[in-house]
């Protein structure tokens, strides 16, 4: 079991809309670490946090 959980963490997260990854972190945000790297639509995006502690979805810059 714990061999099936990091090979779907290598994996990485990739969403085809937005509001199933803003979905999937809601729901799994202590899990989630500052930096990740979210490929939405084939846009990167990294997880990081407001002045608030909110979760943010940052554009990954090229």
């Amino acid at each position: 079991m714990e061999c099936e959980k990091e090979n779907e963490k290598a994996k990485g997260l990739k969403f085809s809309r937005v509001e199933d990854a803003v979905g999937w972190i809601r729901t799994h945000k202590a899990e989630v670490a500052l930096g990740t790297v979210v490929i939405i639509a084939g846009v990167a995006f990294v997880i990081t946090t407001g002045g608030s502690g909110a979760l943010i979805l940052a554009p990954l810059a090229p």
